[in-house]
């Protein structure tokens, strides 16, 4: 049926809209009483029950299209979706996950319409279909940044995808490695299966990936020291890899050796590099040969201008937003005479040959920045480099102030790169000028900085030679980094040469997926520190199956996991945890295709996640209470307590670990350890017998004895109060004698004593300050009539005839003197260290307290 409704779209689809009208209207033709017609004609009751009966079927069959994972039927009876009471519908239990459901479907049906349609190969395209999915003009979008950067991209609509025409499948699966995409060495000095370990793998999971893309061997080739000439090809008979990753363990990504690691090796520079020479000039940007290769008539003419080169310079250009791995779009090749732009995309199974020129130790290839293009030249093409040199590790030894591509050709060749279509979407076919023109530019002055910084490595070999570069104090200090004695002059220029070698040593490692402990580059460990706020429990384990979804999700559909889902919407949904399809798209503002099309499983995962995440927190509280409830609440051990001493066997001496060393892992120098199915089996009985006798020794207290300690005071000596450094208050108590207002009680404290001296600021500045305490202001009545109190007289008095005068504590504000009363010193009386006298004195009225202000 499938078959026949594609092959027949336009009818098949006008055939179903017309049975969906159809229904539709007899639907509406029912009458509102039809369960009264059930009860009289017995027909009409069966013809509807089985109706129902089958459009339950279909629903519930519809139901788990939208949830696969789902164990149980979706509806039972037309109640679990909408309930009849009191004449009116109301919705039923399941009325939402029924309406997530179709809302699903929905999705699933208008993506894949427009795959079908938007695909111009496919017969089913019709003339208004094709104008809907024909790709539109590019848009130059400019956004300004707040570091006073703008950053320019170049985008368009309904850009076809194009990893769906790769002839070579893009294997994105954790459990599989990366295997090579090279079949035949040119100019190889030892064979391509050199080194390669020689038990077969043909019952692993590693040898059925080899087998499924074309690769075995029985056996491997003894290592061989002959040398091939230059430019000869030694073929490997493909059919032969099955032993390539012997020890390898199921579902290790453990990759194969790097094919060129022998040449690359023992790179030896050429002599004419090594020599003093002129730079030479590039030709002028309107003069120069511009071609752009997208046949394979133009690679092949190409290749034939190649092989007449020395040096050329090479870049690429790389998209990796809506693929997983990303892939190559664009070539930048350039000679000294002629810039190329070769379209990655459409001669991407052709582009092997590149080897021929790419793997010529004699033809020096310059890059810049190159270790991420020698692993997309692996992964893509097959390709590999020997003889790089980076330009990047050239600015590295010459302790450049700027490291970029751009900085290099401002300073070398004056060119001002314009880098605003540095995030443009390489996809774009057929490529706008300018686009062109800025990829042209990362290489056709390449050749010439090349020239210029090998040289001045050259020159600065020749006179700092023999120079200690690491003294500090040294006129030559920093004109050379990474080089500690200059021994000859061809050193800086063979040290930039080695690490160019080091990177073009580089393999592509697929990179797995660690669920449990979400390590690696891409893992939920990593990312999860990025949140601003810290993850409960449930939020925790929400966000970690929401991330494995999203990475799943992108390796099966080959979007990047940005695509998939961003990362603030992963934080956003892993932080509200909602429970339907309703709050995930408010959420997630402009919802992204992937989180639409699968928005119930979605939903579904965040509620297995919760309940998952509130079964391990019950578990643990069980586990809490239990413990508390055994051995009560935790008793402090002083260290000075008598304690009693297990004395229990060292299991780290036991035999049991000594057992351990029996357990053997074969090592290589290419591979490193490799651990067996039968070592792994021998050392997880191992662990389960030492776990079964690990003993945790507890010091216990014999006694604990408590005694009540009385608290011991030390008698502080009376010194005479220290100067302070603000504003002190002293404050004055009078004697029993002086009359106080007949509403206030007397108290004891008010006798006067000048050796208790109240100070206002703490005397050691270690108390603590008391706590402010907010107190109720109460009024009260003055009194009618007040005792009579004599001012108080300074002059004459001795310390002991202080407390006995009279102060009148209604005395006016200005009968107070404060600058009369200087000839008295209450310091010198009571032996004080204060040698300057108030500066002002208060009386308090109502309890007749004189306070004394002293200034510094």
């Amino acid at each position: 049926m499938a078959e026949a409704f594609v092959e027949n779209f336009d009818g098949s689809l006008a055939a179903a809209f017309s049975a969906l009208v159809k229904a539709t209207k007899a639907a509406g033709r029912l009458p509102n009483d039809i369960a009264f017609h059930r009860t009289l004609d017995e027909s009409i009751d069966k013809r509807l029950s089985r109706t129902s009966d089958r459009m339950l079927r279909m629903g519930n069959a519809l139901w788990m299209q939208s949830r696969p994972d789902s164990s149980s039927i979706g509806i039972d009876s037309i109640d679990d979706v909408a309930v009849e009471h009191d004449g009116r519908w109301q919705t039923g239990p399941r009325f939402r996950p029924v309406i997530d459901a179709v809302d699903t479907l929905l999705e699933k049906i208008d993506i894949g319409l427009d795959e079908v349609l938007k695909t111009s190969a496919h017969k089913l395209r019709t003339a208004a279909t094709a104008q809907m999915g024909k790709q539109s003009a590019p848009v130059v979008t400019t956004i300004k940044s707040g570091n006073n950067l703008d950053y320019t991209l170049m985008h368009a609509q309904n850009i076809p995808r194009p990893q769906l025409a790769f002839k070579d499948t893009v294997d994105n699966s954790p459990n599989t490695p990366f295997v090579w995409k090279i079949r035949n060495k040119v100019h190889a000095r030892v064979p391509l299966d050199y080194g390669l370990p020689s038990a077969k793998v043909a019952d692993s999971p590693l040898g059925h990936h080899l087998h499924s893309l074309g690769i075995a061997r029985p056996g491997s080739t003894p290592p061989s020291g002959a040398t091939t000439p230059r430019g000869a090809k030694r073929a490997v008979d493909m059919s032969n890899v099955f032993d390539a990753m012997s020890a390898a363990e199921a579902g290790s990504l453990a990759s194969l050796p790097h094919p060129y690691e022998y040449e690359i090796s023992h790179y030896e520079t050429p002599e004419w590099m090594l020599a003093q020479s002129e730079p030479q000039k590039p030709v002028d940007w309107d003069n120069t040969p511009f071609q752009y290769v997208d046949t394979p008539e133009q690679l092949h003419a190409m290749m034939e201008h190649l092989h007449t080169a020395r040096e050329v310079a090479i870049d690429l250009e790389h998209h990796d937003y809506r693929s997983y791995q990303g892939f190559t779009c664009l070539i930048q090749i350039s000679t000294r005479s002629t810039d190329f732009v070769v379209d990655a995309l459409a001669l991407r199974a052709e582009l092997n040959v590149l080897n021929e020129v790419t793997a010529d130790p004699a033809v020096i290839k310059v890059f810049h920045g190159a270790e991420s293009d020698i692993v997309w030249l692996q992964r893509d093409f097959g390709v590999y480099v020997v003889g790089l040199f980076d330009t990047y590790h050239a600015s590295k030894v010459l302790n450049m102030q700027h490291h970029s591509l751009a900085h290099l050709l401002l300073t070398y060749s004056a060119f001002h790169a314009d880098k605003k279509y540095q995030l443009a979407d390489w996809r774009i076919r057929p490529i706008p000028q300018e686009m062109l023109a800025y990829a042209r530019a990362d290489t056709h002055f390449l050749l010439y900085v090349f020239d210029r910084m090998r040289t001045e490595l050259l020159d600065r070999g020749q006179r700092l030679k023999g120079v200690d570069m690491t003294d500090p104090d040294g006129e030559h200090f920093g004109m050379l980094a990474g080089i500690d004695l200059v021994e000859s002059a061809t050193q800086p220029l063979n040290v930039v040469v080695q690490r160019s070698q080091q990177t073009a040593l580089k393999k592509h490692v697929k990179e797995g997926y660690d669920a449990e402990h979400g390590m690696g580059t891409g893992g939920w460990a990593k990312l999860a520190k990025k949140w601003r706020h810290p993850f409960t429990p449930t939020q925790l384990s929400v966000f970690r199956a929401l991330h494995e979804w999203r990475d799943s999700c992108a390796r099966e559909e080959d979007e990047s996991v940005r695509y998939v889902l961003p990362n603030h919407m992963l934080f956003n949904i892993s932080d509200t945890m909602p429970e339907d399809t309703a709050g995930l798209f408010r959420v997630c503002h402009r919802t992204p295709p992937p989180v639409r099309l699968y928005a119930l499983d979605i939903v579904r995962l965040i509620g297995r996640a919760r309940t998952r995440a509130e079964a391990r927190m019950d578990e643990f509280r069980e586990m809490v209470r239990d413990v508390e409830g055994e051995g009560g609440e935790p008793v402090h051990v002083r260290f000075d307590e008598e304690v009693e001493i297990v004395d229990v066997p060292d299991v780290l001496t036991s035999e049991l670990i000594k057992s351990v060393d029996n357990i053997v892992a074969p090592t290589s120098s290419l591979f490193g350890t490799r651990v067996t199915a039968n070592a792994e089996s021998q050392a997880a009985v191992r662990a389960r017998e030492i776990r079964a006798n690990l003993v945790l020794t507890v010091a216990v207290p014999i006694r604990v004895e408590t005694k009540p300690t009385e608290p011991e005071f030390t008698p502080i000596p009376a010194k005479p109060p220290t100067v302070p450094k603000s504003m002190m208050v002293l404050s004055e108590s009078h004697a029993p004698s002086v009359p106080l207002p007949a509403h206030k009680p007397r108290k004891s404290s008010d006798v006067l004593d000048l050796s208790k001296i109240v100070l206002s600021e703490a005397e050691t500045s270690d108390a603590p300050e008391p706590t402010k305490k907010s107190r109720k202001r109460t009024r009260v009545a003055k009194p009618e009539t007040t005792p009579n109190v004599e001012a108080f007289e300074y002059d004459g008095m001795e310390r002991d005839a202080i407390g006995e005068s009279t102060i009148d504590v209604n005395q006016p504000k200005k009968v107070r003197h404060k600058k009369q009363k200087k000839s008295f010193d209450p310091y010198k009386t009571s032996d004080s260290k204060f040698d300057k006298r108030p500066t002002r004195s208060r009386v308090n009225t109502k309890s007749g307290n004189r306070t004394v202000s002293y200034k510094k």
